[in-house]
């Protein structure tokens, strides 16, 4: 989890000279996006850019980025899960709130993050003409959308949600979107960094060209490259869009993006009958079926035992186990709701109580597990809370039943005033239970609630009370980028 690069002027520096990984012994045809470049040669033709876009997708695979650590503070720092006391000392901070300003996970986060958008500015800063190529304007979309989305998740670990307090005033984090290795830049506003995001989103749509499913063919090279859930393609980057302006407490933008994703992408839910087998697979989607995009890995290009998967499931299997769900949580899905499946009770040496175990990333140890980082499910989900806000309970809940009736066929919604945006909550908190969404919701909503920390034998928890002014809901800015950096601001209470 250390990193020898501290800062973002000497990590700049050192992955001038660096390569992404690559499996060569692959085939190009394979389904899962990796590739390799040496980041100082120039991109000089589409081929070039498609193999550094595939090295930024393996990028975004590092433990300490999406491959686990964003899922686990999404929801080991929330109200649902706890770290087991039987534990292998991994994200103690977490469970805790006790982070300090020399945090491990808080650097190799930040480290990690500025690493893929480096990357990002390479193909994006590429030169290449994207009106005299459709690959080229399909990759370039690619790499905006991912800077979007990761300085989206850095402004959010490291700075006040855009809703509390005044964004233009708050600090976020540093905008970087050009290669430089003498600069010590500044944090901008969180307002600044949502602009930022926003026109990444904006140019990426403009020069998206390829949906899920379809398949791009490189002429020079006779390769060709199906866009598969491994990619972002045009309606994964809508939607990506519609969660920023959620956030953003943007209720005419979010209904629009996600109203146009449910219209006009062409993906359906996964139903009921084939949601348990829907999390049991580990092969790349190019059926529009639930998956918009996800960080993919397979045998030759993953993170080992830094997965998800070995965080969470049971113990017999030789993984860690660690991250358990509440008993309470686990009760609030009904009999019939087909998510309570991808919850196991059962026991754990060391730990007292029952043992509720996550099992929605079974360990499959050829492809290991894929992280699902935007699904169609959100689109119902984000346009019901947008018709809530924007005074159109019937459609609210309309738009909610028709998700729920995939998840539990006897649940129906008919609620009014608040109790609407209550059960839209709830029904997040069920959908994407451990897939690292439930602390932010508690973030942009700025709630106060009660952390699981430990659970005795009768399986009665001690929590502590997180209000919206503690200090650790809030990643500290790395203290190595403080130190070395006159120009850093750190967070309060660090």
């Amino acid at each position: 989890m250390k990193n020898n690069f501290n800062n973002i002027s000497k990590m700049f520096l050192a992955v001038g000279a660096a390569i992404i990984m690559f499996g060569c012994s692959k085939q190009f045809l394979d389904a899962k996006p990796y590739g390799s470049v040496v980041l100082s040669q120039a991109i000089n033709s589409e081929d070039d850019m498609n193999t550094a876009v595939n090295g930024l997708y393996s990028s975004l695979r590092a433990t300490d980025l999406y491959g686990r650590t964003f899922a686990v503070k999404g929801d080991l720092m929330a109200d649902n899960m706890f770290l087991s006391n039987q534990n292998s000392g991994r994200y103690l901070s977490f469970n805790n709130y006790n982070f300090t300003k020399t945090d491990a996970y808080a650097s190799a986060v930040w480290i990690n993050a500025y690493s893929s958008i480096k990357n990002a500015n390479l193909v994006i800063n590429s030169g290449l003409d994207p009106a005299k190529s459709v690959n080229v304007s399909q990759l370039l979309s690619e790499a905006y959308a991912i800077r979007a989305m990761i300085y989206f998740d850095l402004v959010r670990n490291y700075g006040l949600p855009y809703t509390v307090g005044d964004p233009n005033s708050n600090l976020g984090v540093p905008i970087v979107t050009t290669f430089d290795a003498t600069i010590k830049p500044a944090r901008a506003t969180v307002a600044a960094v949502y602009a930022q995001v926003l026109a990444d989103l904006t140019k990426a749509i403009s020069l998206a060209k390829n949906n899920q499913g379809e398949t791009m063919t490189f002429t020079a090279t006779n390769k060709t490259r199906a866009i598969n859930s491994s990619f972002m393609s045009k309606y994964a980057i809508k939607l990506l869009a519609a969660r920023v302006y959620q956030n953003m407490g943007d209720w005419t933008n979010a209904k629009l993006y996600a109203s146009d994703v449910i219209a006009n992408s062409g993906f359906t839910l996964v139903t009921a009958a084939n949601l348990i087998s829907y999390w049991k697979g580990a092969t790349p989607l190019t059926s529009k079926t639930e998956t918009m995009f996800e960080v993919t890995s397979d045998a030759n290009n993953n993170v080992s035992d830094g997965t998800l998967a070995n965080l969470y499931v049971p113990k017999p299997t030789g993984s860690y186990g660690d991250e358990l769900a509440t008993k309470g949580f686990y009760d609030s899905f009904t009999a019939t709701d087909v998510r309570k499946g991808l919850i196991s009770p059962s026991t754990r040496s060391g730990q007292a109580g029952t043992a509720y175990y996550i099992t929605k990333y079974p360990i499959d140890v050829i492809n290991y597990d894929d992280v699902k980082i935007i699904r169609f499910s959100e689109a119902y989900l984000i346009l019901a809370e947008a018709q809530y806000n924007l005074a159109d309970i019937a459609g609210a809940n309309a738009t909610l039943n028709t998700l729920v009736l995939q998840r539990d066929p006897s649940k129906v919604y008919a609620s009014t005033g608040t109790q609407v945006l209550a059960d839209i909550i709830s029904e997040r908190s069920k959908e994407f239970a451990f897939e690292g969404y439930r602390f932010w919701d508690l973030m942009r909503l700025n709630s106060t609630f009660n952390k699981p920390q430990t659970q005795d034998a009768n399986n009665v928890y001690t929590y502590t009370a997180v209000a919206p002014g503690n200090a650790n809901r809030l990643f500290p800015i790395p203290n190595d980028e403080i130190l070395v950096n006159p120009n850093m601001v750190q967070n309060p209470g660090y």
